[in-house]
């Protein structure tokens, strides 16, 4: 592969990274999948690239390094953002909560629902 091909690709690599930072910002689960198996394509030619390094292709590397670092960091937040959710309500239908009647007593529910049907 020569030094210019290898360049386009980590300009393509770069640019599929921007757009999968893009859905996780805009938290688009579902758009990430197809990305994940296209940069899977990236890796060979990266593993088998021996030519020169020009400061283009340094460059190129550093964003693509730095976009992953952000990616990683956004897939952690919202992986540590959705296990929150689910141990609170975990934690909530473990024990049943109280319910406010009209005549301004509290008692407790009968059942355990994520939603309240009678509202």
């Amino acid at each position: 592969m020569k030094a210019a091909e290898f360049e386009q690709l980590l300009r393509r690599f770069c640019r599929l990274l921007q757009q999968e930072n893009k859905y996780l910002v805009n938290n688009q689960p579902d758009k990430l999948m197809p990305l994940v198996d296209e940069k899977q394509k990236y890796v060979r030619p990266f593993q088998d690239y021996e030519g020169q390094m020009t400061a283009a292709m340094q460059n190129l590397i550093r964003q693509i390094q730095a976009l992953q670092q952000e990616n990683l960091l956004l897939t952690r937040q919202a992986m540590g953002f959705e296990e929150m959710m689910l141990k609170s309500i975990r934690s909530n239908l473990k024990t049943p909560g109280t319910i406010y009647s009209p005549d301004s007593s509290k008692k407790a529910s009968d059942s355990l629902s994520l939603i309240d049907w009678e509202a």
